[in-house]
């Protein structure tokens, strides 16, 4: 789908436009203190290490410590012929939401963002009903349009008599990618408690086409 740009701000928007009725998981989280650089440098890298079995340039939040793993995506970096390619390929050991006995259709959105503003957004094609969802979809973005995160999150599609359920969100701080070969690794999901403010984070190569990072996003259709 092509790309789109939006001026909204943070997470709720596009939770209380397409996320679940009294999700937990939805609800959003407080973003300011842990957002600051100073704190990645000190506390957040201990903390990636600390949680385990993070994706290459994955951050989270230190609520993650008290959150459980929504599951598994594989993903992509790669900057090829002047254009950042993201590629979501697949998901394992979705989480359903309760007290159903169907299964959702799983789709995944990618965020551009700068700072808290997301510049530009793409969504996969939506999988069959499955926990386990093969995608391979690959999606382009303008480096004109690089921010300096990115973020990725996975929606289930219940039925139109449903509202479309979140599933999980990964950060991946791109900054800490080497973009000029392809990066390939298998990311946790988590709930939005394990967002870290973006806006705070910043890059530390200011205009760089490659300083992307990644953490809070635009959740909106």
């Amino acid at each position: 789908s092509n790309s789109t740009r939006s001026s909204e701000f943070g997470v709720q928007p596009e939770l209380s436009r397409e996320g679940s009725r009294g999700s937990a998981s939805g609800s959003l989280p407080s973003l300011v203190s842990e957002g600051s650089s100073l704190y990645y440098r000190t506390v957040g890298k201990t903390l990636q290490d600390f949680v385990g079995g993070l994706g290459p340039g994955q951050v989270v939040g230190r609520q993650t410590l008290a959150a459980s793993s929504l599951g598994d995506l594989e993903l992509s970096f790669y900057e090829t012929r002047g254009q950042l390619e993201v590629q979501v390929i697949r998901a394992r050991n979705l989480v359903p939401k309760a007290n159903t006995k169907v299964l959702p259709a799983p789709y995944v959105k990618v965020y551009l963002m700068f700072g808290m503003q997301c510049i530009s957004k793409k969504k996969t094609k939506i999988a069959r009903r499955t926990l386990d969802p093969v995608f391979h979809q690959t999606m382009n973005f303008d480096p004109t349009q690089y921010g300096h995160t990115v973020q990725v999150i996975v929606w289930g599609d219940y039925g139109r008599m449903d509202h479309k359920a979140f599933m999980g969100v990964v950060q991946v701080r791109l900054e800490n990618l080497d973009l000029s070969q392809n990066t390939i690794g298998w990311y946790r999901l988590f709930p939005t408690t394990s967002l870290i403010d973006a806006a705070s984070l910043g890059s530390t190569r200011p205009g760089s086409m490659t300083s992307l990072d990644s953490d809070a996003t635009t959740f909106r259709n």
